[in-house]
């Protein structure tokens, strides 16, 4: 039997794999939804976003004096004992609950019991307190791009701080946020319950070198030629591998491997920088070390902010295969100074470049081997055009473009040279347009552009949809390593 402090302390369990949805009992759902309320209010009034403001409105209301506070603890104390309570007298008396509380504290006391973790991996739960299935080693001879270095005073660097603690971490990566975890939690679990039934999946926790401990995916090809090949699947900033570019590769039948990045779904810790590239390289120890694969059977596939992770990686491991980037930008900075009041544009480019120092172009610039990029049509997102402008001025502003004209210039800068609006051209074009100007011309002039547009139809591709729009299958294509213009 498990102990009271499992109870009252131990994980939440959503269901098991093999069995239908679980219904919790009704003390338990009270307790938990009593707990989620009290924890959303703690997060929010200990926030330094909130914080501050709260405190304020504390003392002029008095109530940061004894007989306040006192009163405050009291409402606290209630809740605590309510949520708590009544989420420990349901799991009491439910026997599935029990039994899996059982197994969970067994695997806390013996680590190297195999038939227990196997046991434990039944179950669909809060991932809290769980032996890794593989614990990534520091690899202090990672290469990672130094932030460049801006002149800035004491008081501009301490609000840049404050600024991405508070509230640019929330902006860049909302999907860690706990209210839209709490909302997509449903979803995510009905999700991930079907990867593992219908698709054969297996669940699997990786323990990053900054100890966060990720919740992944692995997928098996549906033949043996398309499990050749891993594609390592990167989410975007409200990404969730359960519902999220997996799916695009695993519908062709390809062998795939998709995590939360952490702070996202189960996932535990905080999606800053430094723990965005260790969870990088941490799947990626885990796909070779675990899953057999050279990096040259490997595919780095990211979607929007997600390419950064993997452009990283890339720039590490340059023997992957191939890396694919759909909807992604070459660098976060004229991203974030386009939302933010201009008045902040020097805070904002202290705390990018010195917190989320996002270039990805600077990235790819390490890395020569094939690469396909997929823009969006319809983007939305990664333009720095108001929605009132027509669509061609938002197609314009697309930072994918950039992205694309960054990779020729490091590859191709002969062909680029003096031609670069040329490629604003091409980007405009239709694919009728296109098709019209790949014929052979006998100028030298129109020789050059000819290979320049070789170039950009070789590595981008036209998707039309928006930001969000989960990429059609068709569209995901594996490139050569051809570049020969």
């Amino acid at each position: 039997m498990p102990s009271l402090w499992g109870h009252i302390f131990g994980p939440r369990l959503y269901g098991i794999y093999t069995q239908p949805a679980r219904q919790e009992s009704t003390l338990e759902n009270l307790g938990n939804t009593v707990i989620s309320f009290s924890t959303g209010i703690y997060y929010i009034a200990t926030s330094l976003a909130f914080g501050p403001v709260i405190l304020c409105y504390l003392y002029s209301r008095d109530w940061l004096t004894p007989v306040g506070m006192m009163t405050i603890l009291k409402y606290a104390s209630y809740l605590t004992l309510i949520g708590y309570g009544a989420r420990t007298f349901g799991r009491y008396f439910d026997e599935t609950n029990s039994k899996f509380l059982d197994v969970w504290q067994t695997e806390q006391n013996n680590k190297k019991d195999d038939n227990n973790h196997a046991e434990l991996k039944k179950y669909d739960f809060e991932l809290m307190n769980v032996n890794p299935d593989f614990e990534a080693r520091p690899n202090p001879e990672l290469w990672h791009l130094k932030p460049e270095v801006i002149e800035a005073g004491p008081f501009v660097k301490g609000l840049a701080s404050w600024a991405i603690h508070a509230f640019g971490r929330h902006l860049i990566y909302p999907g860690s946020m706990a209210l839209l975890k709490y909302m997509m939690r449903p979803n995510l679990n009905a999700a991930r319950k079907l990867l593992v039934q219908n698709k054969q999946g297996k669940r699997v926790w990786i323990k990053t070198s900054e100890g966060d401990v990720l919740d992944a995916m692995f997928l098996p090809g549906a033949t043996s030629s398309l499990s050749q090949n891993l594609v390592l699947c990167f989410e975007g900033n409200a990404g969730f591998y359960e519902i999220g570019v997996m799916n695009s590769p695993a519908q062709l039948g390809y062998t795939t491997l998709g995590f939360n990045l952490p702070g996202f779904g189960e996932s535990t810790g905080l999606p800053y920088a430094k723990n965005t590239l260790a969870a990088a390289d941490a799947v990626m120890q885990y796909s070779i070390e675990v899953l057999g694969y050279k990096p040259e059977n490997i595919v780095l596939f990211g979607w929007s902010i997600g390419g950064f992770p993997v452009s990283w990686l890339a720039a590490n491991y340059p023997n992957v295969k191939a890396v694919v980037l759909d909807a992604t930008f070459d660098d976060l900075l004229p991203l974030a100074q386009f939302r933010m009041p201009r008045f902040f544009s020097s805070i904002v480019e202290y705390a990018v470049r010195n917190h989320m120092n996002l270039q990805i172009d600077k990235l790819l610039a390490r890395y020569k081997g094939p690469i396909r990029l997929i823009r969006r049509l319809q983007e939305e997102i990664l333009t720095t055009a108001v929605d009132d402008q027509p669509e061609s001025v938002r197609r314009a502003t697309n930072r994918c473009n950039w992205l694309l004209k960054s990779i020729i210039k490091d590859r191709h800068p002969e062909l680029i040279a003096n031609l670069e609006p040329q490629v604003d051209r091409w980007l405009d074009m239709t694919p009728t347009e296109r098709l019209m100007h790949s014929g052979v011309s006998l100028r030298e002039t129109s020789q050059q552009r000819k290979r320049l547009f070789d170039a950009c139809n070789h590595y981008l591709v036209d998707f039309d949809a928006n930001h969000v729009t989960p990429l059609d299958p068709q569209y995901f294509n594996i490139p050569e390593g051809r570049d020969d213009f």
